[in-house]
């Protein structure tokens, strides 16, 4: 069943990646992050789906009126351009056949990501990339979280073959999508979604920890900590988190508690022992292959991790900061620096452009919520392989079609069209934007919203 419910919904979005391509985008993404293809059993598990969704979309985006040029800020350039170091680090690699198998996993990842500057260019949009990105990650977190709160206590995964398919990765991502759960609800009109909603974070909660992962729940409390801090309800809010927590905490069976303990003396810790040992090989390898890392993958296979420790079994690098340093040299680990410091960047200006402003209040919120994901991700990921990881990719970009959407000239150029419809047309009328609260200029007399995906789309707030 689960397998025609998918290539039904495959088939309905193939001539809507064509006339809609924006809607095409979303749906590659939840292809690429979520991998539903691998959560069935029959004749289309493993098929390539994401393929022919992929090939529609970028079809539909070439010979449509949409834009063919990227937001004005300097993200999507500089992620270009480590794009670019990083295919000269593959051709340069000591072990090129793996590093190209690797390069090209990447190049499928960062396409849709490139094509999310491009696409992204209104609040239904953006809105619909933010329901993705908590439908697909959230998806793991509520599975996982009632599998636990049914007595589980073994190791949990997210889908197969994908950036999150361990239990630390996989922690991570879901701490990550919870602040933007928060938003949703927020943001939200429908009584049953707005529920939906607050039911699935104490899941979350639990999924994550859970999850054995004890580098997740750190990232958690981290997260926590900071949505805290922001928040302007600090006693309510601080009472339900702690609520939360200790509840998650109490049904913990044995074998969690004492993962979690092991914090306590993490020099004794045979996986953080794994870990320092994979960063010293990292640095090792920055240092041989000056300047250019020894290419994806490459530091741990087998010949040259013992290269440097020949009595030792290789791991990964266990952090996307040493991860990229082996990988691509102290010029990618710099290139990938403003990678991760331009989206904090364009989600504070945001914050800044739209504070005390109520049409505006949506883009704030949504901006500090990714400024809270984006902090538990660079403290999460700290010890993590998850440099390349599309869930905080898409959301880079979010904070670049924001800052473009909330510039002073747009701002500026959207009243003056509202008022301008307001003389022909009467009062404005608010009316809801796919389930989100918002306004849309003037009325419109066939009482059809304009297609937020296609090219008929409306102005934006």
């Amino acid at each position: 069943m689960r397998d025609i419910v998918l290539v039904l919904a495959t088939l309905f979005y193939l001539p809507a990646s064509l006339m809609a391509p924006a809607a095409g985008l979303l749906c590659w993404e939840w292809f690429s992050i979520m991998a539903p293809h691998q959560e069935v059993y029959g004749f289309a598990r493993g098929q390539p789906f994401d393929f022919v969704i992929a090939a529609a979309t970028l079809l539909g985006w070439l010979f449509s009126s949409e834009r063919k040029r990227f937001t004005p800020d300097a993200l999507p350039w500089v992620l270009l351009i480590w794009f670019l170091w990083m295919t000269v680090t593959t051709i340069a690699g000591p072990v090129p056949d793996i590093a190209w198998t690797y390069w090209d996993r990447v190049m499928r990842i960062l396409v849709p990501v490139f094509l999310s500057f491009v696409l992204l260019t209104n609040r239904a949009r953006i809105h619909g990339m933010v329901w993705t990105l908590v439908i697909a990650i959230g998806f793991y977190g509520v599975k996982n979280g009632g599998y636990m709160l049914a007595g589980g206590s073994g190791v949990l995964y997210g889908p197969p073959s994908s950036m999150i398919a361990d239990n630390n990765t996989l922690a991570l991502a879901v701490v990550m999508e919870l602040p933007l759960v928060y938003y949703l609800w927020k943001h939200t009109r429908v009584a049953w979604l707005r529920a939906g909603l607050v039911a699935t974070i104490p899941l979350q909660i639990v999924m994550v920890i859970g999850s054995h992962s004890r580098g997740g729940v750190i990232a958690l409390g981290i997260m926590l900590g900071t949505f805290w801090l922001r928040t302007d309800r600090k006693i309510l809010y601080g009472v339900i988190g702690a609520a939360m927590v200790a509840a998650a905490f109490a049904i913990m069976p044995d074998v969690i508690w004492e993962r979690l303990n092991t914090l306590h003396n993490v020099q004794g810790d045979a996986s953080f022992n794994e870990r320092v040992m994979a960063w010293m090989v990292a640095l090792d390898c920055a240092r041989d292959y000056f300047p250019f890392g020894a290419g994806f993958y490459t530091p741990q296979v087998a010949t040259i991790w013992h290269h440097y420790l020949p009595d030792v079994d290789f791991h990964a690098a266990h952090s996307i900061y040493f991860q990229v340093l082996g990988e691509h040299g102290y010029i990618g680990l710099a290139i990938y620096a403003f990678v991760l410091v331009l989206p904090l960047y364009n989600a504070t200006i945001v914050v800044r452009r739209t504070r005390n402003n109520p049409d505006m209040a949506w883009a704030y919120d949504l901006a500090d919520m990714v400024r809270v994901a984006l902090v538990a991700f660079y403290v999460g990921a700290a010890a993590l392989s998850l440099a390349y990881f599309d869930g905080y990719l898409v959301l880079a970009a979010l904070t670049s079609t924001l800052r473009e959407l909330v510039s002073p000239k747009r701002v500026t150029a959207a009243e003056q069209r509202r008022i301008a419809l307001a003389a022909t047309r009467g009062p404005v009328a608010s009316v809801g934007v796919g389930g989100t609260r918002g306004q849309w200029p003037g009325r419109y007399p066939d009482r059809r919203r304009p297609s937020a995906y296609g090219r008929r789309s409306g102005p934006s707030t």
